[in-house]
């Protein structure tokens, strides 16, 4: 049984949620060049040499292997904007939206590729059409679940990475205190020997901090970036799904 929700024509308002994934493009191309920068000046080199924990080693390897999700995210909310869009865009063309004989979303007849958008929009009309009634507000819910409940992840990442950083200067700490504690003489030998100990340290502790609060910082501004593109999108799905039954 077909349900035409063809009554009103969708706003388009801003896509911006489409170009998250070309804001990880820049920031990516950014991170490399600045990198590429930094080791001409052998910063790099210095903060894996100076690191004896490796814990700067650790935290740039989480956030790489990160920051290539990230990516993966932009691109599948990019790629599901473009989904709605191909929705908005043949409801504006006058084709109506209808449930397949699969319980997909249907597009002037023809089934359209899984989505969030889609998959919402199947689920108002399967409502409509079986049940004649009004669909329950968990759907909304679940529509955001599906668009940002993969985030969590990475916010725990972001926390994880300022929580490793502190844990090396703890480390770092440590081995200064060590150091100290070794020292069985205060001559000119033993003293330089103890400053080496105790820098040594300090480069942990304070190498490690700096990776650990630069790269959660990263992470954290793209994750908003995400979060937002994924909100937008959300909020237009509801609104669009909203002015189609109320027109």
């Amino acid at each position: 049984m077909a349900v035409s929700l063809t009554r009103f024509k969708a706003a388009r308002p801003g896509a911006a949620s489409g170009h998250v994934f070309q804001q990880w493009l820049i920031i990516t191309g950014v991170l490399v060049f600045a990198v590429w920068v930094a080791q001409q000046y052998n910063v790099v080199t210095t903060l894996v040499s100076g690191d004896v924990t490796r814990v700067s080693l650790l935290i740039s390897v989480i956030f790489a292997v990160t920051w290539a999700y990230c990516g993966i995210r932009s691109a599948w909310i990019s790629r599901e904007t473009a989904h709605f869009e191909t929705i908005t865009d043949g409801v504006d063309d006058g084709n109506s939206l209808a449930l397949s004989h699969d319980g997909h979303l249907a597009l002037g007849g023809r089934s359209q590729p899984d989505s969030a958008a889609g998959a919402y929009l199947a689920s108002l009309l399967h409502f409509y059409s079986h049940r004649g009634a009004e669909p329950p507000d968990t759907l909304v819910d679940v529509l955001g679940e599906r668009l940002s409940g993969a985030h969590e992840m990475g916010w725990f990442i972001c926390g994880a990475l300022i929580k490793l950083g502190l844990l090396g200067t703890v480390i770092g700490f440590i081995v200064m205190l060590a150091t100290v504690d070794s020292a069985q003489s205060f001559d000119v030998a033993a003293i330089q020997q103890l400053l080496v100990g105790m820098s040594q340290g300090m480069r942990v502790a304070l190498y490690t901090t700096l990776v650990g609060l630069t790269t959660s910082m990263i992470l954290s501004l793209h994750y908003l970036l995400l979060d937002r593109a994924a909100d937008r999108l959300q909020a237009r799905i509801v609104i669009f799904a909203q002015r189609q039954r109320l027109g």
